[in-house]
């Protein structure tokens, strides 16, 4: 009988430890897949979020490229040297149509009379606002505009 406890007895301890021996092994391997698998979506977030940047810079490279295309034809070319340079092709004539006279448009005597600072001289001539400007103005600031074409009348 003593020997079937001890037999018992050394079958249990082995049993225990063999036990404990899994345990310690289980813990450390979901310890190690565990972190793992938060440096992997770590990974792939960071992969995601290159991959926006990527297509970002992909649509803005197209842009520039259609713009790129567009700046170097001839007739863009030719448009922007007739606005910007004041160019013109040989045997061509160009007209300036100017509205009214020197005294039609307004001497404005006082500074009171001025809200919109539009003096350019001491000899207190009224500028001239552009039409894109203006209808600015209306679209926007309807206060402005009353203000421009009252000077205007």
């Amino acid at each position: 009988m003593t020997s079937y406890r001890q037999s018992f007895i050394s079958r249990l301890i082995r049993w225990r430890f063999l036990v404990v021996v899994n345990v310690v092994i289980i813990v450390f391997l979901g310890l190690t897949f565990g972190r793992e698998f938060f440096r992997s979506r770590e990974i792939q977030s960071e992969i995601n979020k290159l991959q926006s940047q990527a297509d970002t810079l992909a649509a803005r490279n197209i842009a520039l490229s259609e713009l790129q295309t567009a700046i170097q034809t001839e007739s863009f070319i030719e448009r922007e040297a007739r606005l910007k340079l004041g160019m013109k092709k040989p045997g061509e004539e160009v007209v300036v149509i100017q509205e009214g006279g020197e005294g039609d448009k307004g001497r404005v005597g006082e500074e009171e009379n001025d809200p919109l600072n539009l003096v350019l001289d001491d000899q207190s001539e009224l500028t001239r606002i552009a039409n894109s400007t203006k209808w600015w103005y209306y679209f926007f600031d309807k206060k402005t505009f009353d203000s421009i074409s009252k000077y205007e009348n």
